[in-house]
């Protein structure tokens, strides 16, 4: 090896380095909490002074970590030799048989630091991801430096490393699968590839055993790694057929070889092929199992369809709530947003729409380059060309020093051997690419959770594009004029995020808003001043050498400033998923409750409940079937907190049984097996039997074996949690609760929050007159107008929309427009209700006031949430209902009890059990 290639490897090296120490960095700054005020953090940070996690998941990968540390598997216990978790949807619990990988990772970090220092097993998981993630920049970098240059492989590296999507799903903090999810497969692609490629046997080996080996921990970390395994075999299935089409001669004729072997080890695709399938599969089968491998082509076809599933079941799928699986949008933020990167919009995800069309290019060019190829012969160029179109010296050397494929040109082809192997590379990467991306789209159909699937064929072509720009401008561009034009429109787009950078977080710099306009304007100037100097001269001072140098690097910056400044955005803008309110109040379950205690509530915070309070819970992120959300939904929308506490003792009980009971007892007519215990959860257990015997039709048999699953003799002791959060989330817990059987849909209903408590202040003539915002959406404010006069001192309330000065909204009629018009009025002033009042019998929302030594504040709900058990419970503080009984209270945090078994079910039953 020569000393240019020692010292290109090296300083290929170098940019790795300082490139994964980059991307860490930014990672590791949102643990600062810098969004949060310094007074503040404290709030968010636990007695340790870690941070919590920014996402519930994180919490329960954290306790099958503890649990691997402390009884050697995941889950509690072992059951029918079963991992199992016992906390997680109770009273059964689930299979903790789960992707091992973050808790093997994690637990051999946790070993490796209690070497040097005493660091908590937590500490360590909450950075995990800041150590691993950080590695997707190495396979990026190096596959397509090996197309190109450094130029192309840093922008590669930055662009994956960075990406919107993986990175706000991988900073300090977020303990998950994901960080796995674009390292494992970039050198799962990287050493499949160069398994084909390498030309001697022993390297093809290598990088087969490599590809291998990655595979099966692939298989270890995610689910969704049979994607990829797909994903290569439609790709070599297309290459070899258009390389047969195409005539690429990728299989070499039998004759040419003495015997078979010989023939099969110098085939490079199929013996790569052949020889990963055959001991992949070997490898997969032994670490997951043969059956989950058969099973695996299956899976994948069914992830297709979780949009259609979604709403195909009887019951409500809790999929069709969960953000990540939601449709997402091809662009957020209009015109301006497409030159932004966030995690909003597929074209923002891959790092706006500059980079988005320059990995488009890249394929179209490869498109180009094959065609040209197809025809071409060696003697096209054996005679001298025109001297006008022949390379200088120095050029003609340079042409000859290059053997990345994106780097060449058709001149630098001398040779039939150049011929093919420019086919053979142009054809591998425009197929590979093109089906990646194909295939990537389609699963973006699916949740925009799998834009992180779609940005790495895409970061990759995105380095690319830099790679052949650097190699068009160093070559082609001699034009100052042209030169400068890039360096101007480059500029702009590297000031463009900048700009948006400061005009958020200038606080954080201790600077004006002011100032924050000014410094992104003196870059801009200064860097195109700068660009003009190089480019044409000044005076004394003769144009650069180094001109197309900053052109190059202007170009570079213009193109991965928009991922750099958006992950710096996300870094400081993180702010932990819960706070000592919630987890102070779950310890003080652990302290205080025995513990079969069940723990119930929406399905976020589970994994939150069974770390911190040790108790099961009925409700989590990885149990959200149909019915559990249904009958979680059922008992917080119904008006009958007696039918919202009976439901909560069955779950905490039989769990599912009785629904699945009566379910086969109807033959799957699932509307009237819940309209059964709608109507007999809340009577005593004899008269509940004799109802399903007399009412519907059950034998005395089935209407016994389903009352000893609802009305147990010993009920199980359950704590419902309330909190703040619901209140934003109460769209979809009423979705679920109101789900309508026959036509398989529902309707959500809603709360609007006041921003922020307001005082009355005279506005004239003796009127006093509070204004509360609930909502400010798109320049309007939806407001509450509290009015008291001075000498009724009567209290009244209305809802109005607003612009930012006060000025009402109007329709195109002129008329005011109100999309929540008042139903009923309630107002309570100083623990007393003062007016309780129909005033609109069109309207659609309820106003509840509520006043505390002259302080008001107020909820806009929608009419059908005003007798919730959850406005009686968390609003009203349990007024209206002696179902539950509060038994702790911290801010945003209230914990009910069921308040008495014996007085819950009487002789009458409940007094609106249908509801």
């Amino acid at each position: 090896m020569d000393k240019s290639k020692i010292m290109s490897i090296l300083k290929s090296v170098a940019i790795i380095l300082v490139i994964v120490c980059f991307v860490a960095f930014l990672r590791f700054q949102a643990a600062d909490l810098s969004v949060i005020p310094t007074d503040q953090q404290s709030f968010y940070k636990d007695a340790s002074g870690l941070p919590y996690f920014t996402e519930m998941d994180s919490y329960y990968n954290l306790r099958m970590t503890e649990n691997f540390l402390d009884y050697g598997h995941m889950g509690d216990t072992i059951k029918n030799g079963t991992p199992w978790d016992t906390l997680s949807y109770a009273p059964e619990g689930r299979s903790a048989d789960y992707k091992p990988m973050i808790v093997y990772v994690t637990a051999f970090l946790y070993y490796i630091s209690n070497i040097f220092s005493d660091v908590s097993l937590t500490e360590v998981a909450f950075y995990t991801s800041v150590l691993i993630a950080p590695l997707a920049a190495i396979p990026a970098f190096i596959i397509v430096r090996r197309l190109t240059n450094n130029y192309g492989g840093a922008t590669a590296a930055l662009i994956v490393a960075l990406a919107p999507n993986y990175f706000a799903h991988t900073f300090a903090g977020f303990f998950d699968t994901d960080m796995f999810n674009v390292v494992l497969p970039l050198f799962l692609v990287l050493f499949f590839i160069e398994s084909i490629r390498s030309s001697k046997l022993i390297y093809r080996l290598i990088y087969i055993f490599l590809t291998i080996i990655t595979m099966v921990l692939f298989s270890l970390a995610w689910d969704g790694y049979i994607f990829y395994i797909g994903m290569l075999v439609i790709f070599m299935i297309v290459y070899l057929l258009l390389g047969f089409i195409l005539k690429v001669n990728l299989i070499k004729p039998r004759k040419d070889y003495s015997n078979l072997l010989a023939w099969f080890t110098d085939q490079k695709e199929i013996f790569s092929i052949v020889v990963i399938a055959i001991i992949g599969f070997i490898g997969l089968g032994l670490t997951n199992g043969f059956d989950s491998i058969v099973q695996a082509p299956f899976n994948l076809i069914g992830a297709t369809q979780i949009q259609s599933v979604a709403n195909a079941a009887a019951y409500p799928n809790v999929y069709i709530s969960v953000a990540e699986l939601q449709i997402p949008s091809l662009l957020t933020g209009g015109i301006s947003g497409a030159f932004s990167a966030n995690s909003g919009g597929i074209i923002n995800g891959v790092g706006g729409i500059v980079a988005l069309f320059g990995a488009f290019f890249i394929l179209i060019l490869f498109a180009q380059r094959l065609w040209k190829l197809r025809s071409f012969r060696t003697k096209d160029i054996s005679k001298k060309p025109p001297k006008g179109q022949r390379k200088s010296a120095s050029k003609l050397k340079e042409s000859k020093s290059r053997d990345s494929l994106i780097e060449s040109t058709l001149s630098d082809i001398k040779t039939i051997e150049d011929v093919n192997r420019n086919k053979r590379e142009t054809l591998l990467y425009l197929v590979l690419f093109s089906v990646w991306i194909f295939l990537s789209a389609i699963a973006v159909t699916q949740g925009s959770r799998f834009i992180m699937v779609l940005m790495i064929p895409l970061g990759l072509c995105v380095g690319l594009f830099v790679g052949y720009a650097v190699v068009y401008i160093k070559d082609r561009v001699d034009s100052k004029n042209k030169l400068m034009a890039i360096a101007i429109v480059g500029t702009f787009l590297i000031v463009y995020p900048l700009f948006q950078t400061f005009a958020v977080f200038y606080p954080l710099f201790n600077i004006s808003s002011t100032l924050a306009m000014i410094i992104p304007i003196i870059i801009c100037f200064a860097i195109i001043g700068i660009s003009g100097l190089l480019i044409y001269g000044f005076r004394g001072f003769k144009s650069s050498k180094f001109a197309k140098t900053a052109v190059i690097l202007i170009l570079t910056f213009a193109i991965i400033s928009p991922t750099i400044f958006g992950a710096y955005q996300v870094s400081e803008s993180v702010v932990p998923s819960t706070s000592d309110p919630m987890w102070d109040s779950m310890l003080w379950v652990k302290a205080n409750t025995t513990n079969d205690t069940t723990l119930a509530s929406w399905w976020d915070f589970g994994y939150l409940f069974e770390i911190a309070s040790e108790r099961p819970t009925l409700f989590d992120g990885g149990s959200q079937t149909g019915i559990r959300a249904f009958w979680t939904g059922k008992a917080m929308t119904t008006n009958d907190t007696n039918l919202s506490a009976a439901i909560f003792e069955m779950l905490a009980f039989s769990g599912d049984k009785a629904t699945e009971l009566l379910d086969n007892y109807t033959h799957n007519d699932s509307e009237k097996s819940v309209e059964i215990l709608q109507n007999t959860l809340t009577l005593p257990k004899e008269e509940a039997k004799n109802k399903m015997i007399n009412s519907y039709n059950l034998t005395s048999a089935q209407a016994t074996n389903v009352v000893n699953l609802t009305h147990p003799d010993e009920p199980v002791p359950v704590i419902f949690v309330a909190s703040s959060d619901m209140l934003q989330k109460a769209g979809w817990w009423s979705y679920f609760g109101n789900w309508d059987f026959n036509i398989k849909n529902s309707t959500g209903y809603q709360y609007l929050v006041a921003q922020q408590p307001a005082t009355m202040e005279n506005v004239g003539n003796g009127i006093y007159q509070a204004n509360i915002t609930n909502l400010e959406e798109n320049g309007i404010l939806f407001k509450t107008i509290v009015t008291k006069t001075a000498d009724n001192n009567s209290t009244n309330a209305t809802t109005a929309a607003v612009f930012a000065n006060g000025t009402p909204v109007k329709t195109q009629n002129n008329t005011s427009f109100n999309p929540f018009t008042v139903n009923r009025l309630v107002i309570i002033e100083d623990n007393m209700l003062v007016k309780n009042e129909t005033v609109n019998e069109s309207g659609n929302y309820t106003l509840l006031v509520m006043a505390n030594n002259g302080t008001y504040t107020s909820v806009i709900m929608s009419k059908e949430l005003e007798n919730s058990m959850f406005t009686k419970l968390f609003i009203l503080g349990g007024f209206g209902q002696d179902s539950f009984e509060m038994v702790h209270m911290d801010d945003g945090i209230s914990l009910w009890k069921i308040s008495g078994y014996n007085t819950l079910r009487n002789e009458t039953g409940s007094t609106n059990s249908s509801t």
